[in-house]
């Protein structure tokens, strides 16, 4: 039952965060036409374009970086799941490789849970400022905003992936691959 909650949670964060993700693509794909055009066809330059591309592009890396969490889509080393598979020694290969990818989720968990406390110490800071951006005059809390958001949303898709290990459920990568053999058979 806790499970059932927990991969219902999960599901709508990623929802929003392919929501997210799609509107701020639009947005700063946009506003990057928007200053191209600017430049080489009217021969002006729009701060503001360029000051909100930047700031959408943030806000894109660090929502796609939890959604990438989520989905096993970031970059990694897997030199030691490589060498597990040729040692002799090892018996049960995939139990090995499960462990570690627990291991390296509860070392990211907590990772971003320190990240996330510096940075909202931080940001409290900026908030208690009065300081704007330079051309659109946005609080420069929310253009930091991204980063505890994003890293909130990272820890939450890491404990997920942690409790689908504990658990035996699988988890979103693994359940991409089984869907996708099930549709080659």
């Amino acid at each position: 039952m806790f499970f059932r909650k927990f991969d219902w949670i999960n599901s709508a964060l990623v929802h929003v965060e392919v929501a997210l993700l799609s509107v701020t693509t639009l947005v700063l794909v946009g506003a990057i036409f928007v200053e191209v055009l600017c430049r080489y066809v009217f021969f002006i330059s729009t701060a503001w374009a360029e000051e909100l591309a930047r700031y959408l592009f943030v806000w894109t890396s660090y929502i796609g970086s939890a959604y990438a969490l989520n989905e096993g889509s970031h970059i990694e080393v897997d030199i030691v799941p490589q060498l597990a598979q040729k040692v002799s020694v090892i018996r049960d290969k995939e139990k090995f490789v499960r462990r570690l990818e627990f291991i390296a989720t509860f070392i990211t968990v907590v990772f971003l849970l320190y990240f996330c406390f510096i940075w909202s110490q931080y940001l409290g800071m900026v908030a208690a400022s009065t300081q704007t951006s330079p051309t659109m005059h946005i609080p420069m809390f929310l253009v930091y905003l991204p980063v505890p958001v994003g890293s909130a949303l990272m820890i939450f898709h890491g404990v997920y992936l942690m409790v689908c290990h504990l658990t035996g459920n699988p988890t979103p990568k693994i359940q991409a691959e089984l869907e996708k053999e099930a549709e080659q058979s």
